[in-house]
């Protein structure tokens, strides 16, 4: 039978899953079960998926591009997030009802709480990436929103991309206050607009050394792009730049609610890519694209699970490589062809775009 959006046992729901969050109360197998038990009553076509690969394995990716299974059609979505379209024309969309949107901003919060700032200071957020007001349709921009409010300094913090890209004065601007006023600077953004901003400022002689506590966070990757930097080389340009020795990596997908973070410093990936750890909300893990089954080391299908995740699957499979490690997973890009195909892609096509 399906399951109304205003049914009580969903706002019950949301609550354990809000509460799992920010709190780290409560049990993650058994929340992971009842939200199986949600998509495969909401939803025919999740159902006959995992009837037919095994219940649980992640959806894939490209299914968003049509829009993905929706869990509430008879809830009017209040928000609509659009992927970027760096891996084929069809850019996909995902939506989100008023519970969706709450759980989705109450993890953001509590985990950069946890993982970005976890001094009691509050530092100056810049962020590199548009407003939520530029880029309405962009997860990104509502991602980083919620970051700056709940851990920046609201007189130190500024979103410097626009409509007509950097604003680099409004950047100098912002860095030379933190300066002045001793104040920690916490970056973060798309990692090619790292690039971007630091090929500008070295040409230009301009750099800054940011007060002691300031740090740097990229996420995104190169995909889709024509240059490509192994991790350390673009740690090695800010560090340049900005004169920063703290550094991260976010793992965030417009199909996910939550962001991962680095577990560890120990580089793993082809590029240096660094590990992700299952946290007690999900994360990453790894599958044999042959057996279906979870892998403990060594490449293969990248899923993620997302226990903030309301309104869809909260398992993805996500058209990355991900690399099995001690420490977690690290991600090591897209896997050459569709992940459409999900669990049916070989092992030689997940190695051979390395």
């Amino acid at each position: 039978m399906t399951v109304a959006h205003d049914d009580p046992h969903v706002h019950r729901l949301f609550e354990r899953l809000a509460l799992l969050a920010t709190d780290r109360q409560g049990d993650p197998e058994a929340l992971h079960d009842q939200l199986v038990e949600l998509a495969v009553a909401n939803s025919p076509e999740v159902a006959r998926y995992w009837k037919q690969v095994g219940t649980g394995v992640g959806i894939p990716a490209d299914a968003y591009k049509d829009g993905g299974p929706h869990l509430f059609p008879d809830e009017p979505a209040v928000r609509e997030f659009r992927t970027s379209g760096t891996t084929g024309a069809v850019r996909g969309r995902v939506r989100y009802t008023e519970l969706g949107l709450a759980l989705k901003g109450i993890a953001v919060r509590a985990h950069a709480r946890r993982s970005l700032v976890p001094d009691p200071v509050k530092p100056a957020v810049v962020v590199f990436a548009p407003s939520e007001r530029a880029a309405p349709d962009m997860a990104i921009a509502f991602d980083m929103a919620r970051i700056r409010e709940e851990c920046g300094d609201p007189d130190y913090s500024a979103s410097v991309i626009g409509a007509d890209g950097v604003d680099y004065e409004l950047l100098a601007r912002a860095l030379d206050r933190a300066v002045a006023d001793d104040v920690p600077v916490v970056m973060v953004g798309a990692s090619f607009a790292y690039v971007n901003i630091c090929d500008r400022l070295e040409a230009e002689g301009r750099r800054w050394e940011l007060p002691p506590g300031s740090r740097m966070f990229d996420g995104g990757g190169f995909k889709g792009r024509s240059r490509v930097m192994r991790v350390d080389d673009l740690r090695d340009a800010v560090r340049r730049v900005f004169g920063v020795e703290r550094f991260g990596n976010i793992f965030g997908m417009t199909e996910l609610a939550n962001q991962h973070y680095d577990a560890t410093d120990e580089p793993v990936g082809p590029l240096g890519e660094r590990p992700k750890a299952w946290q007690h909300f999900g994360g990453p893990r790894v599958r044999d694209p042959r057996t279906r089954e979870h892998v403990a080391e060594g490449p293969g299908l990248l899923e993620i699970t997302d226990l903030c995740l309301l309104d869809r699957p909260h398992v993805l499979l996500t058209g990355d490589l991900g690399i099995a490690h001690r420490d977690g997973v690290a991600i090591a890009g897209r896997i050459a062809g569709s992940t459409s195909r999900g669990c049916s892609l070989s092992l030689d096509e997940l190695t051979g775009g390395r």
